[in-house]
């Protein structure tokens, strides 16, 4: 079994992301091991290099059960839009083991619950490391700061797996096994 840490980013000119009008412009994914400390170098791969069907070209193949266990935070949405930009660009990809039947590992769960059971305010950036949410992004698109998004990136990654290898380790002294 191999994990990574998986997201996308994506540009929408709307308020509300719409996998199908807006564009995936990174998609990032790093091994780790099962704690989440990094096994591999973070991959990204870029929109403005080798435009949105290039990184999908790329990254699809990877997707492969048991040896792609995504892990990440909200992962249904990068499942709606790898799933709708695949289909736009007729790349084939069996979007059903992908959102049905693969291995995952979700903690937006774990961010309600901090939350105190509420959504609203539930964003990776107000439990953990990370500075901001993605609404940054979109600016920095537009005015083509690349490496802005690409140290928002890394920063993004880095809270992550740091709050991940924390849960990995706290969690079961909150639930030892029974």
């Amino acid at each position: 079994m191999a994990y990574f840490y998986l997201d996308i980013e994506t540009f929408s000119e709307g308020a509300t992301p719409n996998p199908i009008k807006d564009k995936i412009i990174t998609i990032q994914y790093q091994e780790m091991n099962a704690n989440g400390t990094p096994a591999g170098s973070l991959n990204i791969l870029k929109e403005w290099e080798k435009g949105e069907e290039g990184i999908l070209k790329e990254f699809i193949p990877l997707l492969k059960p048991w040896s792609f266990i995504p892990v990440g935070n909200n992962l249904n949405y990068e499942r709606k839009f790898l799933k709708t930009k695949c289909l736009q660009h007729a790349i084939p990809f069996d979007i059903y083991d992908f959102t049905y039947n693969s291995p995952a590992i979700d903690i937006q769960s774990l961010f309600v619950i901090l939350n105190k059971g509420q959504f609203k305010g539930c964003g990776m950036h107000n439990f953990t490391s990370k500075k901001t949410n993605g609404s940054v992004i979109a600016p920095w698109y537009r005015n083509k700061e690349y490496d802005k998004i690409e140290q928002y990136i890394k920063e993004e990654t880095e809270a992550f797996l740091e709050f991940y290898q924390k849960c990995h380790e706290e969690l079961p002294k909150v639930f030892p096994k029974r």
